[in-house]
């Protein structure tokens, strides 16, 4: 099909535009931004699409990969190729089909394939007694990208929950993955009808793909509502990728329409202005997310820290570090950090009557 092909809002080809190294980063795969030993790769040209349908969720020797759906861009063109176990018996050609898609790839993208895909095919493979060809190519899960980036605006981050809420897709008479495996045993008993609506099911999960590469990209850029944004900006602070971290940040700080995810970013922005050494733009993102979010623990005991030790103001630092006691109070269970505010609040009282 086209690259040009739609995926409810989006064209499959949207994710050969954007940068690989982004999207490696906010799905924990950051061996992709080195690859070939280039710093980054700015396109996902070369990648293999892979989804598998299997007799069972647990492995083991009795659980087989049936189905295995693969895709690749090629010229204008997405194509999609689908094997199907003919017999158990013939395992080994259809494990040498996968063997020659992944020759050709540069690195793979599953969606939940570190916890399921990969595993069930590392165990075919250990038990024909054969190298796993996918143990060392770099592979993007974007279901791990997905749970960072969408989860805190959708909740659930299942594949079909994506495509209605991101890509504007509902499926309808789409066979249940716990179904898959009765249309397999049926086709080995002759009946090759039921195994048309499991590969229609793979064949919808692999379009699924490349579009959410894209839906994360648009998080990494700062063009995604702003959840999603702050979402991305967390990832990349973990990757310790700051200068990508902080302008996220503040983007999603400034878009927000609620307070809650306002005050996040803010507090996020401020700890990160702080972590640079630029103290005042740290304070004043710090008081707005005071003012976006009172609840807050974080930046209440900042300003508390700032006011004790830069203003030398003993009175103000034991309003803010009050407020932190009551957000903790509130909001928290952490328990060393509500001592750490009570030692805190002892000493400033002390200090303050001091000084009185």
């Amino acid at each position: 099909m086209a690259t040009t092909t739609r995926r409810g809002l989006r064209e499959i080809g949207e994710c050969l535009r954007v940068d690989a190294a982004d999207v490696a980063t906010l799905c924990g795969a950051l061996g992709v931004a080195s690859l070939d030993g280039a710093p980054s790769i700015d396109s996902l040209d070369g990648a293999l699409f892979l989804d598998t349908e299997t007799t069972g969720l647990s492995g083991g020797a009795g659980t087989f990969v049936f189905l295995i759906g693969v895709a690749s861009f090629v010229g204008d063109s997405f194509e999609v190729r689908q094997y199907v176990l003919p017999d158990p018996d013939r395992e080994t050609a259809f494990l040498d089909a996968l063997d020659a898609e992944v020759a050709a790839a540069k690195l793979v993208v599953t969606f939940h394939g570190r916890g399921f895909d990969l595993p069930r095919l590392e165990e075919r493979y250990l038990l024909s007694r054969r190298p796993f060809p996918l143990a060392d190519l770099p592979h993007l899960d974007l279901l791990v990208g997905a749970r960072r980036v969408f989860r805190l605006r959708m909740g659930r981050v299942g594949l079909q929950h994506l495509e209605r809420d991101l890509l504007g897709v509902t499926r309808l008479h789409d066979l249940p993955g716990s179904e898959c495996p009765a249309a397999w045993y049926a086709y080995l008993r002759g009946d090759t009808a039921p195994m048309d609506a499991v590969l229609e099911h793979n064949l919808l999960d692999l379009l699924s793909l490349p579009p959410l590469v894209a839906a994360l990209s648009d998080a990494a850029s700062g063009r995604a509502p702003a959840h999603d944004v702050h979402c991305a900006g967390l990832a990349f602070a973990r990757s310790s990728m700051e200068d990508r971290a902080l302008p996220l940040q503040l983007a999603a700080a400034e878009r927000a329409e609620g307070g809650d995810i306002r005050g996040r970013a803010h507090a996020e922005a401020s700890r990160l202005l702080r972590r640079r050494g630029e103290t005042d733009r740290s304070v004043e993102q710090a008081l707005a997310a005071t003012r976006s979010d009172p609840g807050l623990p974080g930046p209440w005991i900042a300003l508390a820290k700032h006011a004790e030790h830069a203003q030398r103001d003993p009175d103000l630092a034991l309003r803010y570090a009050l407020e932190a006691e009551r957000t903790l109070f509130l909001r928290s269970r952490a328990r060393s950090l509500k001592e750490d505010v009570a030692a805190r609040i002892a000493r400033l009282s002390r200090k303050v009557a001091g000084g009185a």
